[in-house]
């Protein structure tokens, strides 16, 4: 699998180039997870069990009355949330974990030596393993908000207006993951045992963006931090998917916010989160090389 980054010697100093290095390593990545078949198998009936899982559990608690209930069963609810995290829980946690992975094979001091930071090395690892996921989410997805309906409507966008609102939500969802990604997993330059904290965060992360209950929480709060709490990209992404695509209106502001406004608020966030996760990883990675961790497993 290494071939891919050990070519002619001549090309190896172009490895310093970040798209090179982050090419090379999505497709070095792609090409082990295709050896692994049985795993990608198993990821898929992982996700299938999810939907099953949480939209039984909807089913069971019906529609609330209470307060910060969604205006339909509780099953739409927490099935969207399902559909919506396997974007990014796969992606989130493979790329937490690859660099011990790579200490962990004995890997790491190689990718190191031919200008492959480990800031290359997780990029790579999110879009990989985005590609990975993106797929499963297509197979699992599609069938499943065709054939599940609320007001005997299914969930499937209607209007080229739904699809192309979500889309900018999503992506900029995306973008958030992956600082938060690069974030936990340059944390195990120096701490290798980090599977608690990176399930913590996940966990947090699911929290803010209304996994398991609606922003209208958030919502009834005002101030600075609310606003901001409402408006992370992984929040707006869930909320908006739920109201374009279960109860398919695409006129919901976002508590006070137009569109346009949790956009710019969206980007500004994601730019200052990226600018902050770079110089986080250099730091952590210069940190780990005067320690000596870095191939330390």
């Amino acid at each position: 699998m290494m071939s891919v980054f050990k070519g002619d010697t001549n090309y190896e100093k172009s490895l310093s180039s970040t798209f090179d290095v982050t090419f090379a390593t999505v497709k070095r990545n792609l090409i082990t997870d295709w050896q692994y078949k049985s795993d990608i198998v198993i990821q898929l009936l992982w996700t299938l069990t999810n939907l099953i899982a949480y939209g039984f559990l909807g089913l069971a608690v019906g529609t609330s009355t209470g307060k910060f209930a969604p205006p339909y069963d509780m099953s739409l609810f927490l099935l969207s949330s399902s559909v919506y995290w396997t974007l990014f829980t796969g992606n989130y946690e493979e790329t937490a974990f690859c660099l011990r992975e790579e200490a962990a094979r004995g890997t790491m001091g190689y990718l190191i030596t031919n200008n492959v930071d480990a800031l290359g090395i997780m990029v790579g690892r999110y879009i990989s393993s985005s590609i990975k996921f993106f797929g499963i989410f297509l197979i699992t997805t599609i069938p499943t908000f065709a054939l599940v309906k609320n007001n005997g409507v299914n969930l499937l966008p209607h209007t080229a207006l739904e699809f192309f609102m979500l889309v900018p939500l999503i992506l900029l969802a995306y973008l958030f993951m992956l600082a938060i990604s690069l974030f936990i997993g340059s944390i195990t330059l120096l701490v290798k045992q980090t599977t608690t904290i990176v399930r913590i965060v996940l966990y947090l992360v699911r929290i803010l963006a209304g996994y398991f209950f609606t922003i209208k929480f958030f919502g009834q709060y005002s101030g600075v931090l609310s606003t901001i709490i409402v408006c992370l990209p992984i929040t707006t992404g869930q909320y908006a998917l739920r109201k374009y695509l279960i109860e398919h209106n695409t006129a919901a502001d976002f508590f006070g916010l137009a569109y346009w406004q949790v956009i710019l608020i969206n980007i500004a966030i994601c730019a200052v989160l990226l600018v902050a996760m770079y110089f986080f990883v250099k730091a952590m990675t210069k940190l780990a090389r005067k320690r000596g961790t870095i191939e330390f497993y």
